[in-house]
């Protein structure tokens, strides 16, 4: 199976809708912002690179850090 991850996070993605796990998206901006820091690169509605644009790319960065912590914080209050 060659892209299981990809096929793993669709399978929990459909569950977290279902049964409403709001921890979920807190654990999946996460994962993704350990992918983005490690390649340098943000797919969102086109590709930033830290080379090319590295302002973008740390707003970016700040932005999704954000995201994290506010659903995060949303859970476990």
């Amino acid at each position: 199976m060659d892209k299981w991850k990809t096929i793993l996070a669709l399978i929990l993605l459909i569950l977290a809708v279902i049964f409403e796990w709001d921890w979920f998206w807190a654990l999946f901006i996460l994962i993704g912002l350990v992918h983005i820091i490690r390649s340098e690169e943000i797919n969102f509605v086109e590709s930033v690179t830290k080379k090319e644009h590295p302002k973008l790319y740390w707003i970016m960065i700040f932005i999704w850090s954000f995201l994290a912590l506010f659903s995060m914080f949303n859970y476990l209050v």
